[in-house]
C-alpha cells in the first residue's frame, strides 16, 4: 500500500511540538508570553503559538520556525538558543516528517528565576 504525500499538517499541531520542545530546553524560562513547560497542562496548549511562527514553503514540505524565548539568569545564551534550534528541529522532523529548513531563536529577555 502506498501512502499519499498531500497530507497538510495543521500549524497548530507544528506550533504545539516546536513550544513543548522550546521550553524543555534547560535554561529555557518561557516562550513568547510566559509559556513554559511546566504550565502547559494548566494553561493549554493553544497559546503555544504567540511565540513560535511558520513560515511555510509547500513545493519543497519545508518550514522555518520563528520563535522568541525568555531564559533564565545564568544562562549560557548561545548554548541554549543552538539547543532550542535542535530541540526544535529534531521533534518536528522526526514526528511530523516535515523538512525544517532553519530555526530562528530570538532571546526577549533574560528573568531571574
Amino acid at each position: 500500500m502506498e501512502m499519499k504525500k498531500d497530507i497538510k499538517i495543521a500549524d497548530d499541531v507544528i506550533n504545539m511540538i516546536a513550544g513543548i520542545a522550546a521550553t524543555s530546553v534547560d535554561g529555557v524560562l518561557s516562550l513568547g508570553e510566559g509559556m513554559t513547560f511546566k504550565n502547559i497542562p494548566f494553561i493549554g496548549t493553544k497559546n503555544l503559538k504567540k511565540g513560535i511562527t511558520i513560515l511555510r514553503n509547500d513545493e519543497d514540505n519545508e518550514i522555518i520556525i520563528k520563535t522568541i524565548i525568555s531564559l533564565k539568569n545564568g544562562s549560557d545564551v548561545k548554548k541554549t538558543c543552538v539547543n532550542v534550534q535542535e530541540k526544535i528541529k529534531e521533534s518536528i522532523e522526526s514526528m511530523l516528517d516535515i523538512k525544517v529548513r532553519e530555526v530562528v531563536v530570538k532571546v526577549a529577555k533574560i528573568n531571574d528565576v
